[in-house]
């Protein structure tokens, strides 16, 4: 038999029935794994899959939190895939040109629809820009004015401190994914309360920044005009209770 597993979230509070876009800005553990169970371990493994994750993960309800161990570029790429709507195999190399001019190694690859449902994924393209506009959201630093970019994305840390991680994406084909971690080699803790919020997320930031100030890449896209109003609607009516 194993041991029992206690899950709980990082700030040690229950909020019973919550909002799903809620439970995902804030990183409520609870809510994952409730949702997991109500949909089958299996769904949650058919979906990370699609979204181009290639190890294999264990069929437990704690994969929904991240118990099965991913390397960053899969988890940079499932990300992108999210944002994008596409699915590509990522690359290292983008061409190999002489000084003649001559290609003699292009690195394009196929990109493909992802295998998810539509309505699904504009659903968690949503939530995930949630985490960034919702008060209390675990990336809300980056809505303010000394960031102007729209990104999504999700913060994560593993227990007792050992990895800090933050990935976020601009919107669509043609925004761009940064993930990183923050961790040592040897797999001991960073300190207490070295969250992904408060670790990986200003290096993100740091670096979006500067490709986008520096056009390295294209400008930077935006959400979908009904996506964003969605969440404002939220955002009022969660005003609204407070008062």
């Amino acid at each position: 038999d194993q041991d029992a597993k206690w899950i709980a979230n990082y700030d040690g509070q229950f909020k019973g029935m919550i909002p799903l876009r809620m439970a995902l800005a804030e990183s409520r553990n609870a809510v994952a794994i409730w949702i997991t169970g109500q949909i089958g371990i299996a769904s949650v493994l058919e979906t990370a899959h699609n979204l181009g994750i290639e190890t294999p993960l264990h069929p437990i309800a704690t994969t929904a939190l991240g118990s099965s161990e991913v390397n960053l570029m899969e988890l940079a790429n499932a990300y992108r895939t999210i944002a994008s709507g596409m699915l590509t195999q990522p690359h290292m190399i983008r061409k190999i040109v002489l000084d003649s001019g001559e290609v003699i190694a292009d690195g394009r690859h196929q990109s493909s629809p992802v295998d998810v449902d539509g309505n699904a994924l504009a659903l968690i393209q949503e939530g995930l820009r949630g985490v960034v506009r919702i008060p209390g959201g675990t990336a809300h630093a980056l809505d303010s004015g000394g960031f102007p970019f729209a990104v999504m994305g999700k913060t994560g840390t593993t227990n007792e401190f050992r990895d800090a991680l933050f990935v976020g994406s601009t919107y669509g084909p043609d925004g761009i994914t940064v993930a990183v971690r923050i961790g040592f080699d040897d797999n001991r803790s960073l300190g207490a309360k070295e969250t992904g919020a408060r670790a990986a997320l200003p290096v993100f930031q740091e670096i979006v920044t500067a490709a986008y100030r520096k056009k390295l890449v294209g400008p930077a896209p935006r959400f979908p005009v009904e996506m964003e109003q969605r969440i404002d609607v939220y955002l009022r009516g969660d005003l609204a209770e407070t008062r």
